[in-house]
């Protein structure tokens, strides 16, 4: 029988994200025939490292871990790994990116991969680059969610092709159970529902969002605006959409736990304004929950869906040519099913878990020699 691998799977935090999402979803799925797999954190647990011990996934914090602040993590990191005689490390933040460096270079033998989760390269903060650019070399294997984003990190550090695999993101289907105060929010009318779900920040293009309804609304189209989300522009959203007439359309449902099951079902049409992505995992989620999408072309996004089969795409920063996607979409029942079964075969060709860990699981096996197989490596592609 061949040895299991031992994989460690490593992030600074695990509250709710989408990094911490792909690390549980990997902890929790990766072939046990195949993997020893343990997951750890480095500074405090969370939501998602919650739900990670309820599914049964080994979830350690590093040996000796403290409250406050640690210049030590990387050495207590080292600890565990030898602890565990691991195999391979798996990082997905920048914090356990430093310290997963730092134990490479006195432990050669250890094979670290590292994904960036970030989706605004070539931007990023200056100290942050700085760090990223003096480290990239030490990883056997450096991960892009979306090739996009993978562009843009070459770009910036000059890493040569061979250096940085792009392995898509990858989600379970959301289970359909609308929140009844969500129901009751929307309320008796039968108007469509546009919904979009996002923090409130000025990456997801809320304002652009806004606009666009208004412009539909004074086409005379009847619908509902829900926003299921919290974040620091809640007020200057709630006060343009006065401003914009749209009291009545706008619905802000704030911080909906679990709202890609309990908020998503009530969307007729899934509208995602952003500015800028990765790899948007509510987009997934939309795709597999079967929904009509009408999304910015920013990041993947142009590859995830096909552009009138699958999806409209619009470009970023352009409230008229959303508003005309959105009257497109709510004008034709016939329409919005052709998107939301094109979504949904997308998502099952390319985007589910499963796929995701094949891909991962691929190429561990080729970093630590294991034979691949010819098919496991078409997934590397």
């Amino acid at each position: 029988m061949t040895k299991r691998m031992r994989i460690l799977i490593t992030n600074s935090t695990l509250h709710i994200g989408g990094a911490e999402q792909v690390a549980a979803d990997l902890a929790r799925c990766l072939d046990r025939k195949r993997f020893v797999v343990t997951a750890c954190y480095l500074k405090e647990n969370g939501t998602i490292g919650e739900q990670m011990q309820r599914n049964g996934v080994d979830l350690v914090p590093i040996p000796g871990l403290k409250g406050g602040r640690d210049y030590f993590t990387s050495l207590k990191l080292l600890k565990l790994i030898k602890q565990r005689r691991i195999d391979l490390l798996h990082t997905h933040d920048l914090h356990s990116f430093i310290d997963g460096s730092i134990c490479k270079l006195l432990r050669p033998s250890l094979r670290h991969v590292h994904t960036f989760h970030w989706g605004k390269y070539p931007e990023i903060e200056p100290q942050y680059g700085r760090i990223e650019r003096a480290l990239w070399r030490i990883p056997d294997m450096l991960v892009a969610v979306g090739h996009e984003q993978a562009e843009g990190i070459r770009q910036l550090y000059g890493i040569p092709q061979e250096r940085l695999r792009v392995l898509w993101n990858g989600v379970d289907a959301p289970r359909s159970e609308l929140a009844p105060e969500i129901a009751a929010r929307l309320g008796p009318t039968g108007d469509p529902v546009i919904g979009s779900i996002s923090t409130l920040i000025p990456q997801k293009g809320l304002f652009d969002l806004l606009d666009a309804a208004a412009i539909v609304h004074r086409s005379g189209r009847r619908f509902k605006l829900m926003l299921a989300g919290e974040g620091v522009l809640r007020s200057q959203l709630e006060t343009r959409a006065a401003e914009l007439g749209l009291t009545d359309v706008v619905i802000f449902l704030g911080w909906v736990q679990q709202a890609s099951q309990r908020a998503l079902p009530a969307c007729d049409i899934f509208v995602q304004s952003s500015h800028w992505e990765a790899m948007s995992i509510v987009l997934l989620e939309a795709m597999a929950a079967h929904k009509p999408i009408v999304a910015t072309s920013v990041g993947e996004n142009g590859r995830i869906l096909v552009d009138g089969e699958s999806g409209l795409l619009v470009p970023p920063r352009q409230p008229q040519a959303l508003a005309a996607a959105l009257i497109q979409a709510l004008d034709s029942r016939e329409l919005r099913e052709q998107l939301a079964q094109g979504a949904q075969r997308r998502y099952n060709d390319h985007f589910t878990v499963a796929h995701m860990v094949q891909r991962h699981e691929a190429l561990y096996a080729e970093l630590l020699g294991v034979d691949v197989s010819s098919s496991a490596r078409e997934r590397l592609a």
